[in-house]
């Protein structure tokens, strides 16, 4: 996908690719500011996806990387032969206490309810694998020297406090929208999402969202789908603007040719 977009056409579209973290978005004038440049578009679009929740306790940020993990997948081999504690009630909490049993016999899953939301089936097999479930269990704090070492947890029913030690503790609480740049612009939002019409524009003209920021379904496909969409109406915007300002323009762009985006505007 990466030589798809920086390749020069046939091969690829011919995009340039920087590796820069954006701080501030001015959509207006269409300025987009990393820590190492500016850069002035004729459009935007926004594709911020979500951010791993996080439970905001005493330790978690402390220990992120070093005992504190939000993928079980990306810190497997660090899993190996160790005590790893999943937090969670859903079907990826379960996923990743699977995962993690395979590599260590020792896997205790904590959830805040009496119950997992997970398929009937999921459970069966978490009890099957001899994963520990702990219910009505909440992890309140984590605690350690240069690692995590220890996690606090309370039961919900009694306020018992129990301090277990743990090597790895795995966050499996869900996802938010990474809408922050968005917001600090001032686009419109419609509740925690970033408020786009019908074509995926903003309140702002010329910039655009897709994907999780946006509300659409969570799963990757759904994501990649306005994504598309996104592009093909970013296209259309700029070969609008190019007609309004008078310029006309040979061969036909995003399927349409200059007549015809002259008469989408009479």
């Amino acid at each position: 996908m990466e030589q798809q977009t920086s390749l020069a056409p046939p091969l690829g579209v011919g995009a340039s690719i920087r590796h820069e973290k954006v701080v501030t978005l001015d959509p207006k004038n269409k300025v987009v500011a990393t820590e190492a440049e500016h850069y002035r578009a004729e459009a935007i679009i926004l594709a911020t996806g979500s951010t791993m929740q996080q439970l905001g306790i005493p330790g978690e940020d402390r220990f992120v990387g070093r005992g504190v993990s939000y993928c079980a997948r990306c810190d497997l081999a660090q899993f190996a032969g160790k005590r790893v504690l999943v937090v969670g009630g859903g079907n990826t909490t379960a996923k990743s206490a699977l995962l993690a049993k395979t590599v260590t016999s020792d896997v205790t899953l904590v959830h805040r309810r009496e119950s997992l939301r997970t398929y009937p089936v999921m459970t069966k097999r978490l009890e099957k694998e001899g994963v520990r479930i702990r219910y009505n269990s909440e992890l309140t704090e984590i605690g350690g020297d240069e690692h995590a070492r220890t996690a606090v947890v309370m039961d919900r029913r009694t306020g018992e406090r129990n301090e277990l030690e743990i090597d790895w503790i795995v966050i499996c609480v869900g996802t938010e929208p990474d809408t922050s740049l968005a917001k600090e612009a001032g686009l419109d939002m419609k509740g925690a999402f970033i408020k786009v019409g019908r074509n995926l524009m903003t309140s702002e003209p010329g910039v655009f969202a897709c994907g999780e920021i946006t509300g659409c379904d969570r799963h990757l496909i759904n994501s990649a789908a306005e994504g598309a969409s996104a592009g093909m109406a970013a296209s259309e915007y700029l070969a609008l603007e190019m007609v309004k300002r008078g310029r006309m323009f040979e061969g036909a762009k995003n399927g349409k040719y200059a007549d015809e985006y002259l008469a989408m505007l009479s």
